[in-house]
Formats: structure tokens, sequence, C-alpha cells
């Protein structure tokens, strides 16, 4: 079975996240597109923001944690861990951490 993951963007717990392949008159293009569901907010998307010219200010923080792994921590070293096991990544780095771990497959 594979891992569980938790997802928030700039803080917020993001119930759910959607990766979708692009097509242009029914061929795939390469890109993807990743959107977010906030309750009380809805669906949108983000970017991996490479069009800003200041790459120190992304737009939002998107952060992962593999819930099946922090459930494994030991309590004493939970607690040293630094951002309680969440990782900051880019939507190109989500889409590989969820494919290196079998959540999703992609060609």
């Amino acid at each position: 079975m594979p891992p569980l993951f938790s997802f928030r963007l700039d803080g917020t717990i993001v119930p759910m996240i959607f990766i979708n392949r692009e097509r242009v008159n029914g061929k795939l293009t390469g890109r993807r597109h990743i959107a977010v569901w906030i309750d009380g907010v809805g669906r949108f998307g983000i970017d991996d923001d490479e069009q800003l010219r200041e790459m120190n200010f992304p737009k939002h923080v998107l952060e992962y944690r593999n819930e099946t792994e922090w459930e494994k921590c030991d309590q004493a070293e939970c607690r040293t861990i630094r951002n309680e096991g969440w990782l900051r990544v880019t939507p190109d780095e989500l889409v590989t951490a969820l494919v290196s771990a079998g959540v999703i497959k992609w060609e």
C-alpha cells in the first residue's frame, strides 16, 4: 500500500490536490497543472513560479509530509525534528516525490 501524504499551502492544510496533464489539440505537451482545494476558498491553480525575477520570494509555500513515515517516528525524535516533518517543495518536486513513493504514476 502506498504511503499517505498531507499537504500545506502557505501553512494551511490542503485536503485535496489535483495534478493534471496539459493537452493541446488532444496531445500531451509534457507540462502539468497542479491545483489545490482549500475549504472556504475553493480550487485554484498553483505554478512553479518560473516567471518570477526574484526567486527568493515564491508566490506560495507548498509543503508535504509523509504521514506513514511520520507515524513511525519515535515521539522523542519527533519533538526534535524541525518543521514537524513538513518539507518545502516546488510543484515539480512534489510530483517527483509522489511518483517515487508510488502514490501516482507518471509517464
